[in-house]
């Protein structure tokens, strides 16, 4: 969307650069906090550390911007930024990953994705494969978390530790992978070596992870796939990037659960809708796909709510814009 009239200076504080997911949301917010939209960007990379987002939001109060973008690392911690930005008249917006506050006035609205609802769907897939194919005895999981706290872990792994307590699944270890695919990999390549057969299913909570723990499983001689009586071991992920449904559409990742980080366009229309002085929603949710190539699960349901599995294809890969 194009600004018209006047031109805005947003500050947006990122996370860092950690996955492929995470250069796609700042081209994204790049593209469209342009000089030519209208708006003057100031970019700070936080480069994971929550200390250097407090300080970027500090220094975009000094600069008198007119908006704050926050993207937490973790979710705890913001009070006393959003406090000062508050005082001096900055709206904050919140996207991907969310704040817990006391206050929830600190900041004015929040825009991504419904991460515990992503889970419940990878979950539900689960359960249904395993029921379809009557491999459902005996499932041992690794679970690769993302960076503990973020918003995108506590959703994803809340959904796991619900069902996995639901439906009888043991949950062989829970170890953090950061999101980043060198940890993925290490993760996978000492849980191998400490329960071996063991290891049925590997939940991991985004793409990168996901393709460090497949480059691990492979070394070690092992398929990515859903004959686990046949030695294969099942990986789950997140994101549907498009390596992460090339993989899909191979069979490497069994079901990937969509988590778009496009979201500058949605957030250009949300300030322009507090520019025209329009009334916004506190939390705004995208809608997301799930892709799988496994044909006999086209559908989850979630809460007495379906949700549709795309069975991915070059048409969707050739597509999909990170």
């Amino acid at each position: 969307m194009v600004l018209r009239g006047k031109q805005l200076t947003v500050g947006f504080s990122q996370i860092g650069a950690e996955s492929d997911w995470r250069l796609a949301s700042s081209v994204s917010m790049e593209d469209t906090f342009s000089i030519d939209n209208g708006y003057n960007l100031i970019f700070d990379n936080g480069q994971q550390k929550q200390e250097n987002q407090i300080k970027a939001i500090r220094e975009f109060i000094d600069q008198g911007v007119d908006y704050i973008v926050l993207d937490p690392i973790v979710e705890t911690g913001w009070t006393s930024s959003l406090r000062e930005a508050k005082e001096a008249g900055i709206p904050v917006i919140i996207v991907d990953r969310e704040v817990r506050l006391d206050d929830e006035d600190l900041y004015t609205a929040w825009l991504g994705s419904d991460f515990r609802l992503e889970g419940d769907r990878a979950c539900a897939w689960l359960k249904d494969f395993l029921q379809e194919s009557r491999q459902g005895e005996d499932i041992g999981i690794l679970h690769v978390q993302g960076t503990p706290g973020s918003s995108a872990q506590i959703g994803r792994s809340e959904a796991l530790f619900d069902a996995a307590e639901a439906n009888g699944w043991n949950i062989l270890q829970s170890v953090s992978g950061d999101f980043v695919q060198a940890k993925g990999k290490e993760v996978a390549e000492a849980a191998l070596r400490e329960y071996a057969d063991r290891i049925k299913v590997i939940y991991c909570e985004n793409d990168n992870m996901a393709y460090g723990v497949i480059e691990a499983l492979q070394e070690a001689g092992i398929r990515p796939g859903t004959n686990l009586s046949g030695g294969e071991i099942l990986v789950i992920s997140f994101d549907s990037a498009r390596k992460g449904l090339e993989y899909t559409m191979e069979g490497k990742i069994a079901v990937d659960t969509e988590c778009n980080p496009m979201y500058g366009p949605a957030l250009s229309r949300l300030i322009l809708d507090l520019e025209n002085g329009k009334t916004v929603e506190k939390k705004n949710y995208y809608d997301e796909e799930q892709f799988s190539a496994y044909e006999p699960v086209l559908a989850v349901t979630v809460e007495q709510k379906e949700y549709p599995v795309m069975i991915v294809s070059e048409d969707i890969i050739r597509e999909r814009a990170y």
